[in-house]
């Protein structure tokens, strides 16, 4: 589902802001918004102005980088209409917030890539922290459908499948190998 409409956009932005309830920087905020693919860049970056205009998000300005929070105008005008906005919505892209949050504050990247080369493409997945790789995979595959999966699997879930590949690897999870 991709919202188009301003005021879906607007409830979703204020939504996500009222529900994290911490002061976060313009590229944080718009990292959050469109990182499901709910809202396209440019829809944000014009909802995003026309919120702080209007006084439902307020601007705090540092030495450093500018933070925004939801105001109380905002607080008020999104507890309103918050279900104009599906269900499934909110929450994947609030769990997928907070993750993002999560990983940032801890200084932890996830990436990842998909290339194609002889036959097949090739996925490179990382988890990086700022001074060492905690995981770097590639896998190779030949369908691009199933690459893109994969990749999207990963990019949704690279906790659980860190988790996962340490588990497996110190022997803790034996229940994959018995049939």
């Amino acid at each position: 589902m991709v919202l188009t409409e301003k005021f879906e956009i607007k409830v979703f932005i204020l939504y996500l802001l009222k529900s994290l309830n911490i002061p976060l920087d313009y590229d944080t905020i718009s990292e959050i918004v469109v990182q499901d693919g709910f809202v396209n860049f440019f829809d944000f970056a014009d909802c995003f102005a026309d919120l702080v205009e209007a006084g439902q998000i307020d601007a705090f300005i540092d030495a450093e980088l500018p933070t925004y929070l939801i105001s109380e105008t905002g607080r008020e005008t999104v507890s309103n209409v918050e279900t104009k906005v599906y269900n499934t919505v909110r929450e994947q892209a609030l769990r997928s917030a907070q993750r993002l949050i999560a990983l940032r504050r801890d200084g932890i990247r996830i990436s990842s890539d998909l290339v194609p080369c002889e036959d097949g493409y090739s996925i490179k997945c990382s988890i990086t922290d700022s001074t060492k790789t905690l995981m770097n995979v590639e896998l190779y595959v030949t369908e691009e459908r199933y690459a893109h999966q994969l990749r999207g699997n990963f990019e949704d879930n690279a906790e659980i499948v860190y988790k996962g590949v340490m588990a497996l690897l110190s022997g803790d999870v034996n229940y994959i190998f018995n049939e």
